[in-house]
């Protein structure tokens, strides 16, 4: 897939870093990757999320960083971009090899280079270091340009390459096999998984959205993912069984439904299967 700086900085490639704030009824951007590296924000939303060949759900108050050419889309959920609200982030981009280059004249950059072979995977801020990281992707925000904005990407800089408060979200090695003529037809597939796993998908429906027969359509799909269009849907699901379940309204019965599971064995079994442990003790563990 040809990376698309069009859509960072609405036609131009960055120089060494740029930062960019969206507000909007909902996020709709298409599966993409950059060379860039994408620290992102989420001020205000809620959805699906895919990094590599990790899916999940996000919310509000959710900071990420994504090394080069990682895949990734952020998509509203429906009751999100169906209410009044608008969706909202901050994002910061930077050019790796510029950075290191720009770097090197000053000090050593081998924990900068470090940093950005892990990010590769895509990275999951979490505690005070989240809290730092937003606070000062903010105030760049809102600085157009100059000395000071170059302060605080080296504060930030300084904030990612000391800390670890945060987690991995691809698999360790992953790796993409996306091609340029891959965009449209996978952002559809994802986007139509998106908006129709609470009830039941065919392999044909997806099929026919990729004008394919079912048997390359599979072929594809797994070449592509590195997952059966089974498991990318149901890890869609359990994604989502996994928020339900933290909101801690629902019985595990409902959340099964609710998910698009016809059989509570089923949901249990696929559940283990993806997250290691049953609904009811993923419950109890996040409870404590």
């Amino acid at each position: 897939m040809k990376p698309v700086f069009t859509k960072i900085l609405e036609g131009s490639e960055i120089a060494t870093f740029a930062t960019k704030e969206v507000c909007q009824p909902s996020f709709s951007t298409e599966f993409h990757f950059h060379r860039a590296c994408q620290m992102t924000y989420i001020v205000q939303s809620e959805g699906k999320r895919i990094i590599g060949d990790s899916i999940d759900s996000y919310s509000t108050d959710e900071l990420t960083f994504l090394g080069p050419d990682l895949p990734h889309v952020w998509h509203n959920d429906r009751s999100d971009r169906d209410s009044v609200q608008v969706s909202r982030s901050m994002a910061l981009y930077i050019e790796p090899k510029l950075m290191v280059e720009v770097l090197g004249h000053l000090f050593k950059t081998h924990k900068i280079e470090a940093f950005l072979t892990a990010s590769k995977r895509g990275l999951l801020f979490q505690g005070e270091t989240k809290e730092q990281l937003k606070r000062k992707l903010e105030q760049m925000i809102h600085i157009d340009y100059g000395i000071q904005k170059t302060i605080l990407l080296l504060e930030i800089i300084e904030l990612l390459i000391t800390t670890d408060e945060y987690k991995c979200l691809s698999s360790p090695g992953y790796t993409h096999n996306y091609s340029s003529m891959d965009n449209d037809k996978i952002d559809r597939i994802f986007k139509f998984v998106f908006n129709n796993f609470t009830k039941e998908i065919s392999l044909g429906e997806a099929a026919t959205l990729a004008n394919m027969s079912k048997h390359s359509f599979c072929r594809y799909f797994k070449s592509r993912t590195q997952k059966t269009f089974v498991q990318f849907v149901n890890e869609v699901r359990i994604s989502e069984s996994c928020r339900l379940i933290a909101e801690n309204k629902l019985q595990i019965t409902n959340i099964a439904f609710a998910c698009g599971f016809n059989c509570l064995s089923n949901f249990n079994k696929i559940f283990r299967s993806i997250k290691g442990l049953t609904p009811s003790m993923y419950r109890a563990q996040i409870q404590t």
